[in-house]
């Protein structure tokens, strides 16, 4: 099995030849790479490599990439395929679009051992990315040992594999009958999805680290009830929808728009692709609902000037829902 050049201490590992032979098969000959943020150092090594073995053009994604709902339309009309790294196929995407996805390679056993040790509950719920699905099994193996019933959501939703929760989607988590939950991988914004979509305490245990910690809520919500009594004073809303077709949330803004117009409230849908503050900044608007991925209003609330909400947060916001019944924003489909 040939294996892509990654970069000098690259925890990925890549199948290039399922890569070549997808290639092959569709007769492309000029190709597009696209990949998240984590992975976009490596893409040079792997572009070189297939433009090497195959003769073929390959267009490197310079955009910022956050999931497989955010392919790069603009760069697959210009190829013949463009091969997305990193994430699972959703639904509904281009059919010049693959997806090729990237395993971490770091074995989970002292991160899961660290993360048992925090854990208060014998009766969990088991979670991890795509990039440390493959692994779930030998993680389930470790909590068996130190007597933890571990248990993992079926697929759903957007969740292809066991266990595998999104930045917009915790079916998998949401669906199993524990007290807590155990977290596999890396970054903060996943166990707070947890958290935050189940109400129950969540642990984290980090590969690449080996470290282990609880996550805390607290702290993000506490922002998000600032962000919400700061956009309550504001009589004029932009409403963004997401030019990104797994982003694509018309129905959605719809009905935020007319929910906001009954209560008072002047809505304007705003059609874009990337969300970025000066942007926002050039429409003038002093409040937005963000229909597009939840990360835009919480992981990146610090990047704008003006309160940015969610969905939820909104209806909060105009008393048709209670601070009590917060619920994550989250994408099923």
């Amino acid at each position: 099995m040939d294996r892509a050049p990654l970069t000098a201490g690259s925890s990925f590992d890549l199948d290039l030849d399922s890569i070549l032979e997808r290639l092959r098969s569709r007769g492309a000959r000029k190709v597009g790479l696209q990949a998240p943020e984590g992975l976009k150092r490596d893409l040079p090594g792997i572009a070189g490599l297939i433009s090497e073995k195959t003769g073929h053009e390959v267009v490197i994604s310079g955009d910022p990439c956050y999931g497989a709902c955010d392919l790069d339309l603009i760069l697959a009309e210009e190829v013949d395929v463009l091969v997305h790294l990193g994430h699972a196929e959703l639904e509904e995407q281009p059919e010049k679009a693959i997806f090729v996805e990237v395993r971490m390679k770091e074995d989970l056993k002292e991160a899961v051992r660290n993360g048992a040790a925090l854990l208060k509950s014998k009766k969990v719920g088991l979670s991890t990315t795509v990039q440390h699905s493959h692994q779930i099994g030998q993680a389930l193996q470790v909590l068996k040992e130190l007597g933890i019933d571990a248990r993992i959501g079926e697929p759903c939703g957007r969740a292809k594999y066991p266990g595998q929760v999104l930045g917009c989607s915790y079916c998998t988590a949401r669906s199993l009958d524990v007290e807590e939950y155990l977290f596999v991988g890396t970054g903060r914004f996943h166990p707070l999805g947890i958290a935050l979509a189940t109400g129950k305490r969540v642990v984290i245990a980090d590969p690449a680290t080996g470290e282990a910690a609880v996550i805390d809520p607290e702290p993000l919500l506490r922002q998000r009830f600032a962000a919400i009594s700061r956009a309550w004073y504001e009589r004029r809303f932009a409403v963004l929808v997401s030019k990104k077709p797994g982003q694509r949330r018309w129905e959605t803004a719809r009905r935020i728009k007319e929910l906001g117009e009954a209560k008072g409230r002047e809505m304007f849908l705003v059609y874009l692709d990337n969300i970025e503050p000066d942007r926002l900044l050039n429409l003038g608007f002093p409040a937005a609902v963000s229909t597009a991925c939840p990360r835009v209003a919480l992981d990146d609330a610090a990047k704008y000037d003006i309160p940015m909400l969610t969905p939820q947060e909104f209806e909060i916001m105009v008393g048709d829902r209670a601070w009590q019944d917060y619920e994550f924003d989250e994408i099923e489909r």
